[in-house]
């Protein structure tokens, strides 16, 4: 059960945050094994998936209720906030869903070198971050948002199919690079993560079902790791918002390089 609360927390605490969720998640699961007789890794997968994107939409529920009565506008994004936003991000998600499905299928996320790569990656995207976040402009928010700087926006997202690299890491130098505010980043990031914590939790499933392993899903650890993760995911999602409002993102790149420095030194 120690081992299931560590996995939550490391779902939760990075899974918004731009410092990979994914590479902190293969090197738990490289050391530490979550499976029992009651649950394998890859329906905890889902689940802890499952509590971060009911915990992204809590939080943003007042927007995405927006979004609900805006639907009947979204041929008119012109005229309305809401459908504007909400277009931008169905575009910025097009190309993860295209590129992610081919990936998925090439990256052997077990093989050995894939802890070296998270080390390389850590660094390597954590500096570009902190040179992107501290000279770029800071001056844009939704009203200079374009359909092609969406687009570009979800293609830089596809590095974050790279172990290392980070989604919203991804999302946010992205929007920085273009000179959007770091507020407006972050809440960017995090609503176009939705659409894809769908995807991946439904090519999950999907793969699941195809193997019949999701017999011993209803359970006991299994009701623990969706309530876990959606606690400590909405927990850092409004720790990020707030960071953000004040600070600058260099305390996520600090962290970038004594974990990818870490790995490098001690885990190879």
């Amino acid at each position: 059960m120690l081992a299931i609360f560590f996995f939550c927390f490391i779902q939760g605490f990075t899974e918004f945050l731009p410092i990979s969720s994914q590479g902190h998640l293969i090197l738990f699961n490289n050391y530490y094994s979550i499976n029992s007789a009651e649950i394998s890794i890859d329906q905890a997968t889902i689940l802890a998936h499952f509590g971060s994107l009911f915990a992204v939409i809590i939080y943003y529920y007042k927007t995405l209720k927006g979004f609900l009565f805006s639907i009947k506008l979204i041929d008119r994004p012109d005229i309305d906030r809401n459908s504007f936003l909400m277009v931008n991000l169905i575009i910025s998600s097009v190309p993860i869903f295209f590129i992610g499905y081919v990936v998925a299928k090439l990256i052997n996320y077990n093989e050995e070198k894939i802890i070296v790569i998270i080390g390389v990656t850590s660094i390597l995207f954590g500096i570009i971050l902190f040179i992107v976040d501290k000279f770029c402009l800071r001056i844009k928010n939704l009203n200079s948002l374009t359909y092609f700087t969406s687009f570009l926006i979800g293609f830089f997202q596809c590095f974050a199919l790279v172990p290392g690299v980070s989604r919203s890491g991804s999302v946010i130098t992205a929007m920085r690079f273009f000179g959007f505010q770091r507020k407006f980043s972050v809440k960017y990031s995090n609503l176009l993560s939705i659409p894809v914590i769908i995807g991946a939790t439904g090519y999950l499933f999907t793969k699941a079902v195809a193997e019949s392993s999701l017999d011993l899903i209803i359970s006991f650890p299994s009701f623990v790791i969706f309530f876990l993760s959606f606690i400590f995911s909405i927990f850092f999602i409004f720790v990020f918002v707030s960071w953000v409002r004040k600070f600058s993102l260099s305390i996520f790149v600090v962290y970038r390089l004594i974990f990818g420095s870490w790995i490098l030194l001690y885990l190879i």
